[in-house]
This record gives C-alpha cells, sequence and structure tokens, in this order.
C-alpha cells in the first residue's frame, strides 16, 4: 500500500517538476547555450534521487488535511527538491566530488564541455566548471523561490511558507559553513557534529513537514509536532548516510565510498572512533584521515578501527534511537492527524533510515 502511494507521488512530482523545466527552457529557445545550460540542470535533477523532502511535505499536508486536493501542495513541494539539488551541485564542488548518483558530477560535465569546445583557448577547464557549477546551484535555488511563491494558496499562507522556506535555506547554508570548519578541526564533539548535521541536513527535513502542514492551514500544535518528527528523522536520515558513505556498496550509491574518509570528514563515525582508539588506533586514524592519497589498505584499517572501536554500532543505535524518538512525536501528539496518511509518514521515515548500505 505505502509503495504504490509513494510511487504514486514520484511520478506527480516528477511530471511537475518536468514541466517546470520544459517552462524554463522554453523561455530561452532564442539562446541555445542557456537550453544548453538549463537542460544540464534537468539531466541532474532526474539522474537518481527519491524525493523524499518533497513527498515528506505533501504527506504532512494530507495528514493535517486529508480531504484538500494535492495539485497545488506537488506544485510546491518542488521548491524542496530544488534546494536539496542546488546544495549537491555545490556540495561536489566543495568535496572536489567527480560523481553523483553514478554520474558526473554538474560541475564535472562542464569541465568536459569546456575541454572539448573551447579547446582552443587557453580557457582554465577546472575554473570554467567550477565556475558553471556555482551558477547551476544558484539557478536552481532561484526555480525554488519560484515555486514556493504559489499563487494556488492564500497571500497570508504564502508569506509564512516563504518565510519557513528561507529559515531552512538559512540553516542549510549555517550547516555546511560550520561543516566546513569543523574539518579542519583535529577533534570535533558529538554535540557539534549533530549541531552542524542540524542544519546541513536535518533542516530540509524539518521545513518538508512543516511546510505541508502550514500549507495545509494547520494548527500550530500540528506544524510543531510534523516538524519536531521530521527533523530527528534528518538527523538519524545522516547518520545512516554516514554509515553508507563509509562502509556502503559504491555501485549502489553511485560514489566512491572512500572519499569520506579521504576529505577527513568529521563523520560520527571518525568521532566515536577517536574518542575510543587507543594509542595506535589513533596513529593510524591521523595518518589516514584526510589523506588524499591513502591506499586502500590505509582506508580499509581505518573501517576496521570503527569497528573494533564500536563506533559503528554506535552510530547504528542512535540512528535507531532517533527514529523511535520521531515516532513519539507523531504517536502523543495531541492533535489529530490523519492515521492513514500519518503511517505514510512513518514509512518515509523507515525507508530514509534504514537503508541498504
Amino acid at each position: 500500500m505505502f509503495l504504490t502511494y509513494y510511487a504514486k507521488l514520484i511520478k506527480q512530482v516528477d511530471k511537475s517538476l518536468k514541466a517546470l523545466m520544459k517552462d524554463q527552457i522554453d523561455s530561452v529557445k532564442n539562446n541555445s547555450f542557456l537550453q544548453f545550460f538549463y537542460g544540464k540542470i534537468e539531466d541532474f535533477l532526474f539522474s537518481g534521487g527519491k524525493r523524499i523532502r518533497p513527498i515528506m511535505m505533501i504527506t504532512a499536508f494530507s495528514a493535517v488535511n486529508p480531504d484538500k486536493s494535492k495539485d497545488e501542495a506537488i506544485k510546491t513541494s518542488l521548491s524542496l527538491e530544488l534546494i536539496h539539488n542546488a546544495s549537491l551541485i555545490h556540495d561536489d564542488i566543495m568535496d572536489n566530488a567527480n560523481t553523483r548518483r553514478g554520474k558526473q558530477a554538474f560541475h564535472k560535465v562542464f569541465y568536459d564541455f569546456a575541454e572539448k569546445k573551447h579547446n582552443h583557448s587557453n580557457l582554465d577547464y577546472a575554473n570554467y566548471g567550477e565556475s558553471m557549477g556555482i551558477l547551476g546551484g544558484d539557478y536552481a535555488y532561484n526555480l525554488a523561490y519560484k515555486a514556493i511563491h504559489n499563487d494556488g494558496f492564500p497571500p497570508a499562507v504564502i508569506l509564512r511558507a516563504a518565510q519557513e522556506f528561507n529559515a531552512g535555506f538559512l540553516d542549510i547554508v549555517q550547516g555546511v559553513i560550520y561543516e566546513s570548519e569543523l574539518m579542519g578541526r583535529k577533534n570535533v564533539s558529538e554535540a557539534e557534529y549533530v549541531e552542524m548535521i542540524r542544519g546541513k541536513t536535518a533542516a530540509l527535513f524539518e521545513k518538508s513537514a512543516r511546510l505541508g502542514a502550514i500549507l495545509a492551514e494547520g494548527s500550530e500544535t500540528q506544524i510543531d509536532s510534523l516538524g519536531n518528527f521530521a527533523l530527528n528523522v534528518g538527523i538519524a536520515f545522516q547518520l545512516v548516510d554516514d554509515i553508507i558513505g563509509t562502509f556502503g556498496d559504491a555501485k549502489k550509491t553511485g560514489k566512491p565510498v572512500d572519499s569520506d574518509i579521504k576529505e577527513g570528514k568529521k563523520t560520527i563515525l571518525v568521532i566515536k572512533a577517536l574518542e575510543n582508539a587507543n594509542e595506535e588506533q589513533k596513529l593510524s586514524l591521523s595518518r589516514t584521515l584526510g589523506n588524499r592519497d591513502a591506499t586502500a589498505t590505509e582506508v580499509e584499517e581505518v573501517r576496521d578501527i570503527m569497528k573494533l572501536t564500536g563506533a559503528l554500532q554506535y552510530a547504528q543505535n542512535k540512528a535507531e534511537e532517533l527514529y523511535q524518538l520521531s515516532q513519539s512525536y507523531l504517536e502523543n501528539t495531541d492533535s489529530s492527524l490523519n492515521q492513514p496518511y500519518k503511517d505514510y509518514l512513518l514509512s518515509i521515515a523507515k525507508m530514509g533510515v534504514y537503508r541498504e548500505k
């Protein structure tokens, strides 16, 4: 039942996203390069992803007001998918990533384009690709703002939704800024890590659910309950991302599973491993973490240390704990939420937290 519901919503979200991009491409029909550029944005948007954030928003909308048509909520939900993808484009530049979802990272597409198209010039291909990536992310952010200002809702509702969306955007930016600072530090606490992912990842989950409730004109209790539910789901989601980013299957994730280690990302696995490691293990971790030239053997040694120190088990347990906490916000709330859609929200959370590596 849930999988049928989810698959149907993905089709509806994708159809609406296709229509939005067609309008954008048609609007620059007299400029072949802009058409090409917008087409590459569209390719990136449809290169993969589970649409979990827009579907979270639409489901929260229906949980508050199940009798209201989803059509306008679907259009507005594109704002969440667009801002998420915008952040991914920029993240890949910051991480110097070559791939995303098993395909070329957006900025790498334009590196190759420049190399083929402008090979007669002294153009810096890497700079060109990164510049186009920055602009591509900015363009997707702009489309997100366009989607949030949906005149299918009352003006006061749109205003509040836009304010909520802006707050979420700021949370994301602050989270990424903080993450960049933490990467340069030797020691990071779990509390600092949680503060970082609360902004970088969990805020958009929280805003997805809150926006759905706001657009459905829910009560403050409903808005807060759904927001707290999704915030904890988002934190758990990132913990699982950390695990998959180090212990996952590259063929499934579409990204190399040694990159977090080689970049020295302060994941929950790294934090707990350093906290529990003996002196010999700490030396091994310090030698490999952040070393882009680390060998496969050295990377595997770090994975072993994460297991031996209990870091992996701790991350798994923490994700489970947060999932259970998220459930309590829906189950214990005094607000009236539609039960079938509440069940769907819990299924969305479960799908995000219990992903295959």
